[in-house]
């Protein structure tokens, strides 16, 4: 049962991947500058380099969550880390693709490179944690 609830929420999370890319970039700007509006006021940053942060930082985040759930659900595959950081780096790919049919987004490899390198942080931190769980056992 466990595995199945790793399953839905990955596909869910996938889900709402695909939905926010579906939305056009004059919306998706809209979100972004929401929390841009809520820290312009505390860091010294012009409002376009605090929206490109944000923006980016959100793209990795979602990728992160989705690496995450992916080893979770395939974790008793071997090689599952290896496997999560693929899937999430072609899921990644896909993402961007449908970005080019979207009005004004525009689908880029730098995207696909900033999407993968949150995956890449979660599965350095679940490969850190399942090392140091693997010590504890071994003493």
């Amino acid at each position: 049962m466990k595995k199945n609830k790793y399953l839905i929420l990955t596909i869910l999370w996938m889900i709402f991947i695909f939905v926010m890319s579906q939305t056009p970039g004059n919306d998706s700007s809209k979100q972004s500058n929401f929390i841009v509006d809520i820290i312009i006021y505390i860091l010294p940053i012009t409002r376009d380099t605090l929206s490109f942060i944000v923006r980016k930082c959100a793209h990795m985040t979602e990728y992160a969550i989705l690496a995450f759930l992916i080893y979770k659900t395939i974790v008793h595959i071997e090689k599952s880390l290896v496997k999560s950081f693929i899937f999430t780096f072609l899921y990644a790919c896909t993402d961007e693709f449908h970005q080019l049919f979207i009005a004004g987004r525009a689908g880029q490899f730098r995207d696909v490179c900033i999407d993968s390198t949150g995956a890449l942080i979660m599965i350095l931190i679940i490969y850190i944690i399942n090392k140091r769980k693997d010590k504890k056992i071994g003493s």
